[in-house]
C-alpha cells in the first residue's frame, strides 16, 4: 500500500499507534558473517520547506539505517536486516545504547545531502514555475494595459466610459501586484532545511558461534558518554589512590589527560634525595570491565613508544565495582606490542585483556 492508495493516511495512523511502545527499543540479530559484533541503528529523517505563502510542510522523510562497528560508522540499506535472522537466545537485559555518535555522523553526512538534493530540485522546480508565471502574466497585462489604453482614448470624447476606463486600470495594478506576489512566494519554494530526527530502534548484531556476553562485553567499550565519563573518573581515582601508597606525595601527581597529550596522569618524586634525581612515571589509565580489550589511540602509542620506560599504563578492572582490580604495564609499548591489534578504521590499537594478564604474571605489577 503506497501513499497514493486511499486507505493509506488511516493504515499509517494506526500502524504508528500500534508500534509506540517499540520506539527506541533494542532487537538481537545474528550475522552468519560475522566475526564481530556491531549496531545499526534506525532513524526518521525529515527535510523542511516552505509553500509560498510562507507556511512550513514536509518535503522529503525517510528511514536511514547506520552502521557502528569500533567508531567506524556508515549508512547502510535499510531493508539489511531482512538478511540477518532474529538472535535464538537473546538477553534479557542490556546497558543504555548510545546513538549520539550514529545520529551526529548521520546529520552531518546523509541528511545534508538530502536537504542539498531537496534543495536543487525545488529551486528547479521554482525556475519552471517563474518561467511559467512571468510568461503567463506578461501577456495578461499586455492585453489589460491595451484595454486600458484604449478606454481612456475613448473618455475624452464618451465621458460615460469613465468608469469602465478606472476600472480597467485598477485590473492593470492589481495584475502587476499578484504578478510580484506570486514571483515573490516562488523565492520560498527554493528554501529547504534539516528537519527533526527521531531514533526508531537499534539493531545489535552478534557473530553466531561467538560468546554472547563477550561480544555484548566489546560493545560495551562504546558506551553514553556520561557512564564513560564515570568510568574515567573512577579509574583515575583509584590510580591516584595507588600512587600515593607507592609513595608519590599529593601535590605530584597532576590529571593531564584534558591536554591529549598521550597519557592521562604525570606523577614525579625524589628518587635520590643526594643528587636530586626525580622519578617520573607518565600513565595512561584505563577503566575496562574486566575481559574487555583495552584500546590506545594512535597518539597514546606512539607516546608509549617515544617514552619508553617513564611510560606506564595502568588498567583497572572493574572500576565501579566494590572490588575494582588495578594492573600496572611498565613500557607497553614494548610488553604488548607482540599482542596489539591495529583497528584502522577507527584509528586505535586494540590489547585483548589475556595478554594484559599475562604482562601481569611475567613482568609483574610493581611500581
Amino acid at each position: 500500500m503506497g501513499p497514493g492508495h486511499p486507505l493509506y493516511a488511516a493504515v499509517d495512523e494506526k500502524l504508528n499507534e500500534r508500534l509506540a511502545t517499540l520506539t527506541g527499543g533494542v532487537g538481537f540479530y545474528v550475522d552468519p558473517l560475522g566475526q564481530e559484533p556491531y549496531r545499526i541503528h534506525f532513524f526518521e529523517i525529515s527535510i523542511r520547506g516552505k509553500d509560498t505563502k510562507g507556511n512550513d510542510l514536509p518535503i522529503h522523510g525517510e528511514l536511514v539505517a547506520v552502521r557502528e562497528e569500533q567508531a567506524y560508522f556508515e549508512v547502510v540499506p535499510c531493508d539489511i536486516l531482512l538478511n540477518l535472522p532474529p538472535h535464538p537466545n537473546p538477553p534479557r537485559g542490556i546497558e543504555p545504547v548510545s546513538i549520539q555518535g550514529a545520529s551526529d555522523f548521520m546529520k552531518r553526512t546523509y541528511q545534508l545531502e538530502c536537504r542539498a538534493r531537496c534543495q536543487n530540485e525545488r529551486q528547479h522546480f521554482a525556475r519552471v514555475c517563474r518561467d511559467y508565471l512571468e510568461k503567463s502574466f506578461d501577456a495578461r497585462i499586455e492585453r489589460a494595459q491595451e484595454r486600458a489604453m484604449l478606454l481612456a482614448a475613448e473618455v475624452s470624447t464618451r465621458p460615460e466610459y469613465k468608469l469602465t476606463a478606472d476600472e480597467a486600470r485598477k485590473y492593470v495594478d492589481e495584475l502587476q501586484r499578484a504578478r510580484q506576489e506570486r514571483l515573490g512566494g516562488l523565492e520560498r519554494l527554493g528554501i529547504a532545511r534539516t528537519g527533526p530526527v527521531k531514533h526508531i530502534g537499534t539493531a545489535i548484531i552478534l557473530a553466531i558461534d561467538a560468546d554472547t556476553q563477550s561480544q555484548l562485553g566489546e560493545l560495551g567499550e562504546e558506551l553514553d558518554p556520561g557512564i564513560r565519563r564515570k568510568i574515567e573518573i573512577a579509574a583515575e581515582d583509584i590510580v591516584i589512590a595507588a600512587l600515593l601508597e607507592e609513595g608519590f606525595p599529593k601535590d605530584r601527581i597532576e590529571r593531564v589527560g584534558a591536554q591529549k597529550i598521550g597519557f592521562d596522569i604525570r606523577a614525579q618524586r625524589i628518587a635520590d634525595e643526594s643528587t636530586g634525581e626525580v622519578h617520573v612515571k607518565r600513565i595512561e589509565v584505563k577503566g575496562r570491565l574486566k575481559g574487555q580489550p583495552i584500546r590506545l589511540t594512535i597518539n597514546e602509542w606512539y607516546k608509549a613508544q617515544q617514552l619508553a620506560d617513564t611510560y606506564w599504563l595502568y588498567v583497572v578492572w572493574d572500576p565501579l565495582s566494590d572490588s575494582p582490580e588495578l594492573v600496572r604495564i611498565h613500557n607497553p609499548a614494548i610488553k604488548l606490542d607482540h599482542a596489539k591489534r591495529k583497528i584502522v578504521a577507527a584509528r586505535f590499537y586494540e590489547i585483548p585483556a589475556e595478554a594484559v594478564e599475562q604482562a601481569k604474571r611475567i613482568h609483574g605489577g610493581s611500581s
